[in-house]
């Protein structure tokens, strides 16, 4: 990986059609460097999860499911799709 050494900023490889020199380029600034050897990259793909991958941490301390009545249970159910929903 190479920075700008004007700005700091990550500088990305640039091939130029009918040459076999590769010149790295700064994104921020546009500052070019010539570059003897190819660099090698690792290309890496970042994944957004969406709410519903996400742990959901739950702070208070509730009753089983066992023990809670038909109606608690479509409420704390209306409560969990609200709270998913929220986050989008």
């Amino acid at each position: 990986m190479e920075f700008c050494e004007k700005c700091g900023a990550l500088m990305l490889p640039k091939k130029q059609e009918g040459k076999k020199t590769i010149t790295l380029v700064c994104r921020e600034c546009g500052h070019e460097k010539k570059v003897r050897s190819a660099p090698e990259y690792k290309v890496e793909h970042r994944i957004k999860h969406s709410p519903r991958e996400k742990i959901v941490v739950v702070e208070e301390e509730t009753r089983r499911t066992e023990e809670m009545t038909e109606d608690e249970r479509r409420e704390r159910r209306k409560e969990i799709l609200e709270y998913f929903e929220t986050e989008d």
